[in-house]
């Protein structure tokens, strides 16, 4: 597969530096809105686990993201093994250190190279990690890193300054000839949206 062209991934490469301007875990994942809001955006993709298993974290900055998908999950009374991968090395260590236990979990990569000899549970991403005209490309590559019964789940984060709207995920996975077999929005007005999709073959 060819992904995306070396001014997209120079672009995320960039973002590490932009994340690890500050010391609070939250804003080294990506997001400026505080801890409220964090949980209030970010939890509903947990809606998308219905049993035990394994998460990857596509893209997964610092850590915490997965960290908080473990704990909200046992919540709900599932016990999930939190896997990730970034291509930022720095947030990779920030990630070792946040899970020691899992620290082996996490790795430097590059999600349009790394050829994975396993799969998972759950895998989770965001469409804006792919431009839009590989959409479907991005999709059928992260299924074929899902097991046999597992779950793709999909999210888009908008914003509220200024005001951005999700990505419509549920229609970005039927337009890519997939069922989708459930969705959940976070925030108010609502800022993120997430859809998942079951490997059944």
């Amino acid at each position: 597969m060819a992904g995306p062209d070396d001014e997209f991934k120079a672009k995320a490469r960039q973002l590490e530096s932009e994340y690890l301007k500050s010391d609070d875990p939250i804003v080294q994942s990506g997001f400026s809105g505080g801890t409220d809001r964090w949980i209030a955006e970010r939890s509903p993709l947990v809606q998308g686990i219905d049993r035990d298993g394994d998460f990857l974290d596509v893209g997964c900055a610092n850590g915490l993201l997965a960290q908080d998908v473990m704990k909200w999950a046992a919540h709900a009374g599932f016990e999930l093994i939190p896997h990730g991968f970034d291509i930022g090395p720095r947030l990779i260590d920030l990630a070792r250190g946040r899970l020691p236990v899992f620290a082996d979990n996490f790795q430097v990569a590059d999600a349009w190279v790394w050829e994975p000899d396993r799969q998972w549970t759950y895998v989770y991403s965001v469409l804006e990690l792919s431009p839009e005209e590989i959409w479907c490309e991005w999709i059928e590559r992260l299924m074929s890193w899902v097991g046999t019964g597992g779950r793709l789940i999909l999210g888009s984060y908008g914003g509220r300054t200024p005001r951005r709207d999700p990505l419509d995920v549920e229609e970005v996975i039927r337009r890519c000839g997939l069922s989708v077999g459930g969705t959940s929005v976070g925030g108010e007005p609502v800022v993120a949206r997430f859809a998942w999709t079951t490997h059944t073959i």
